[in-house]
């Protein structure tokens, strides 16, 4: 593919920084690189307490188990997101409650959260921004949250960097996730963190995170550090990838934000009229990064939109679905709430196109051309 839906963006400075640890001769976790990533990207959220693990789906669960969650439990997950936030749950043996989202933004539909609320008291909320975009309803769930008592993650690996009324998104949730994937909005390859603002928490999602060994600091005999205190995760983040994680975040605010911002404005410019718009409209509180750009073809059906999509692929563009609604995936014991199919209409009538940072506005006119081919 000429085009590819997103690519890692590599300078000097990630190389300095991964040489710098391969001349360390220190490749595992708790590496010094990985450590700067952890203490930069907790002051750019302002987050105090922040773990970097090996990939989005272990912050998931990680934060999962360590809010308690177990076989009986409840766990409400939006109907459109990623795979991973239900197979975090079913890994956990609790049940997953899929609500249906909002067309606006994508999140999760706040009347349908009420109703699951009521229906079958979850301990556990995860509230996922989809794209880039803030949840259209963050300030009401949380809210709700807290009326039921219902524990939040806050799921924002597409939307580092998003604002949600003048706070950084990851800053509603009990705890907050963000996948550091290489196509993420800053990549390493495979990797995750996990906050939280709660010091007990994070003492307990530490421990978890590294085999439930209490006794791993510097100052801990050496015969006590393998001692383990039950069920835990070998989940921390490598040196290699953390020295990775490190360069990506110090040049986050800059230069890739940014430049992510610019794509998303000048598909908004070519892709809003009769026939085909941006699939989501921010709220005005918020503001979205862009990490993907989702279409929306207003006229046409699945099997014409996947004429398209094939024909973009045949001219070196790559092309995505929308997410697979989770409550048609047969393979997950979970209940479903939700009056509308908003995620299955967006399936089946949503492209999504590449998002870059090193697409130009020439680019971005030409995928316009060729689809309008076909209109």
């Amino acid at each position: 593919m000429k085009y590819l839906i997103n690519s890692p963006d590599i300078s000097s400075l990630e190389k300095k920084y991964v040489l710098n640890a391969l001349n360390s001769g220190w490749l595992s976790i708790n590496g010094k690189n990985t450590k700067e990533f952890e203490k930069k990207i907790s002051k750019f959220l302002r987050i105090k307490y922040c773990m970097a693990v090996q990939s989005g789906t272990a912050a998931i669960h990680l934060a999962l188990k360590s809010l308690g969650c177990s076989v009986g439990h409840k766990v409400i997950v939006p109907n459109y997101t990623c795979v991973s936030n239900i197979s975090a749950v079913a890994q956990c043996g609790a049940t997953p409650i899929i609500v249906e989202v909002e067309r606006q933004t994508l999140g999760i539909n706040l009347e349908d959260l009420k109703k699951a609320i009521k229906k079958f008291k979850p301990k556990i909320l995860q509230l996922v921004h989809v794209y880039g975009c803030p949840a259209k309803n963050t300030k009401e769930i949380v809210k709700l949250c807290k009326k039921h008592n219902i524990k939040m993650i806050e799921d924002f690996s597409e939307s580092l960097g998003g604002e949600f009324d003048n706070k950084k998104l990851g800053n509603f949730g009990d705890i907050g996730i963000c996948s550091i994937r290489s196509e993420k909005m800053i990549g390493v390859g495979e990797g995750g963190v996990i906050f939280t603002k709660n010091k007990k928490l994070f003492n307990k999602i530490r421990k978890l995170g590294s085999r439930n060994s209490p006794f791993r600091g510097s100052r801990d005999p050496y015969w006590k550090k393998y001692f383990s205190s039950g069920e835990g995760y070998n989940y921390l983040l490598p040196h290699l990838l953390g020295s990775l994680a490190r360069a990506q975040i110090e040049r986050f605010q800059k230069k890739l934000l940014p430049k992510k911002i610019m794509i998303g404005k000048l598909y908004k410019k070519y892709f809003n009229d009769e026939n085909i718009s941006i699939t989501q409209n921010p709220i005005k509180s918020s503001k979205p990064v862009y990490w993907l750009n989702s279409i929306y073809f207003k006229k046409l059906n699945k099997t014409k939109v996947r004429k398209i999509a094939s024909f973009l692929e045949k001219k070196g563009i790559e092309v995505r679905s929308g997410f697979w609604p989770l409550n048609n995936l047969s393979g997950f014991r979970s209940k479903y709430v939700g009056s509308k199919k908003v995620s299955m209409d967006i399936f089946d009538k949503s492209l999504v196109l590449p998002s870059n940072i090193n697409l130009t506005e020439a680019d971005i006119k030409k995928f316009r051309s060729l689809i309008n081919k076909f209109l």
